[in-house]
């Protein structure tokens, strides 16, 4: 019973949320970048409380590259492209900001988390041109499945599955699966799995 009213629910708010779908695919036509999507994205982030989950749902289900129907997006979290995938059962905290990426399944994110599409975004080698006007290019980060990554992390590499970010820490480097990382920039400080030795009893 439970589920069908999920289902229900979430019937509802697709069409409530679909001015906003309509409204990106209407703008698409004339401006060919992110922005239109960044419009309603900043504006869908605002909803409160658990309808505000709801909303966001449905709206990235109709925009975004892939979006399962069990994510939890929170109060204030943007996403900028609508290349970004999300698996199932994604959590994502409050205010993150979530560049070009891929996250698999079960991953947790928590507030403040930023991640960014790549370390070179902006080019920066020229001295007589301002940072601005160089250019850039975006890559598309990976989180791996039943990875975590702490409150007020910056990603901007890849993260293998089952690892840990700790909170604060700025990822410039690629995150093997299971590691346990911290610090900035982020250093591996254990893995998932590895039990540890007593000295008691020595």
């Amino acid at each position: 019973m439970k589920a069908f009213l999920k289902v229900i629910f979430s019937g509802i708010c697709r069409i409530l949320i679909l001015p906003f779908y309509l409204q990106t695919k209407f703008f698409s036509l004339f401006i060919k970048t992110d922005q239109p999507f960044q419009i309603s994205s900043h504006a869908v982030s605002l909803f409160p409380g658990f309808i505000g989950n709801y909303l966001r749902k449905e709206f990235y289900r109709m925009t975004l590259s892939k979006c399962a129907p069990d994510v939890c997006i929170e109060f204030g979290t943007v996403i900028h492209q609508e290349g970004v995938e999300l698996g199932r059962r994604v959590y994502i905290g409050v205010n993150c900001s979530i560049g070009e990426c891929i996250i698999e399944d079960d991953v947790l994110l928590g507030s403040n988390v930023d991640i960014i599409s790549g370390k070179y975004q902006h080019y920066f080698d020229r001295l007589d041109i301002p940072i601005r006007e160089q250019g850039g290019r975006l890559e598309k980060i990976k989180i791996g499945r039943d990875s975590w990554i702490g409150n007020s992390a910056v990603v901007m590499a890849n993260v293998g599955e089952q690892a840990i970010v700790a909170a604060g820490s700025v990822v410039v480097k690629d995150v093997p699966p299971r590691a346990i990382v911290a610090g900035n920039p982020a250093r591996v400080i254990g893995k998932r799995g590895e039990k540890k030795v007593s000295n008691q009893n020595k």
